[in-house]
């Protein structure tokens, strides 16, 4: 469709960026920008492309992009912090975070920008520090020290400290009650669309869908597969295992689910509202590969496209 506009407008290009960034064809995105006049190139432009380096590891491109912007808004200062963050250049990230505050208040969103990357590469000294710094600065933005507190809380958990985790949960409950979010996933097969929650059993199928996770688990395990613990967020409880545990992920129950639906698919799409965590990526890409099934699931960050060769779109960067 984009390609058969003669004259695309501004919005026809962002549009594409991106989607090129969330499917993590970062060079599309970036060729797509540069052939936008320098003078129609808009906040959007400048986000979308950002952000597709940021989601396919392109730092030195991005860069040399945000340099070259004459008004850096808010908006695209914090879309590069998280690119820096994520490629671990703390240093630079921070850079960016006090050249902004020289002359504006502190921004949230900027320092959750950098503890999501200090997570991501389990820097818990940085993440302990960053959730501080929150706390002193954004004091009644409830929203904001909430999702902190569960990124800070994930580092400890990947590092298997559990004592640490439990306290911080507590310390959640007792400013903010109860409000961390369920994962959910949706996958639609034969027209019917249908939800599941981590370690769903409410299915009329669930005896079939959690027999076919186990054929699953076995044949990774056949591959060299091993469940990554890290990404197990409390302590196990009697009879659980890490596998049981992270075999019960709302987007593995509705791989199951399609495949009991459909012996042999080579296709299936799932939708999940939170962030695929890492193991999760890793069996699925393995999946992907044993059953030589595309598997697209889109999560809160983008969407992931996992190829039948083991590899998926995002290159590792999510």
């Amino acid at each position: 469709i984009f390609q058969s506009i003669a004259q695309p407008e501004i919005i026809s290009y962002n549009s594409m960026i991106n989607v090129c960034a969330r499917n993590g064809m970062g060079y599309e995105a970036i060729d797509l920008y540069n052939k936008i006049d320098e003078n129609i190139r808009d906040k959007i432009s400048h986000i979308c492309v950002l952000n597709a380096c940021s989601h396919s590891g392109l730092i030195d491109q991005a860069q040399m992009i945000f340099n070259k912007i004459e008004k850096q808004s808010v908006e695209i200062i914090i879309t590069m912090i998280d690119c820096l963050s994520r490629m671990a250049m703390f240093d630079q990230a921070q850079k960016l975070i006090d050249d902004y505050e020289k002359s504006n208040s502190p921004n949230s969103i900027m320092y959750t920008a950098m503890l999501s990357g200090a997570r991501n590469h389990r820097h818990v000294v940085l993440s302990e520090k960053l959730y501080n710094q929150m706390k002193s600065l954004f004091s009644n933005e409830k929203s904001d020290l909430i999702s902190a507190s569960i990124l800070l809380s994930n580092t400890y958990s990947s590092l298997g400290n559990y004592q640490q985790v439990e306290a911080i949960r507590i310390d959640r409950m007792k400013q903010f009650g109860k409000n961390a979010k369920v994962g959910v996933s949706w996958t639609e097969v034969n027209g019917q669309l249908v939800r599941f929650h981590a370690h769903d059993r409410s299915h009329p199928q669930s005896n079939e869908i959690y027999a076919e996770l186990e054929r699953l688990s076995n044949e990774l395990r056949e591959h060299g597969y091993e469940y990554d613990s890290t990404w197990i967020t409390r302590s196990l409880k009697d009879g659980e295992t890490v596998e049981s545990v992270l075999c019960g992920h709302s987007e593995k129950l509705a791989i199951a689910f399609n495949f009991i639906q459909h012996s042999l698919p080579s296709f299936m799409q799932i939708t999940k509202n939170l962030r695929v965590c890492e193991d999760c990526h890793r069996a699925t890409k393995l999946i992907a590969k044993i059953r030589q099934c595309d598997i697209i699931v889109r999560d809160a960050s983008r969407i992931h496209h996992f190829h039948t060769n083991g590899q998926c779109s995002c290159q590792d960067h999510f």
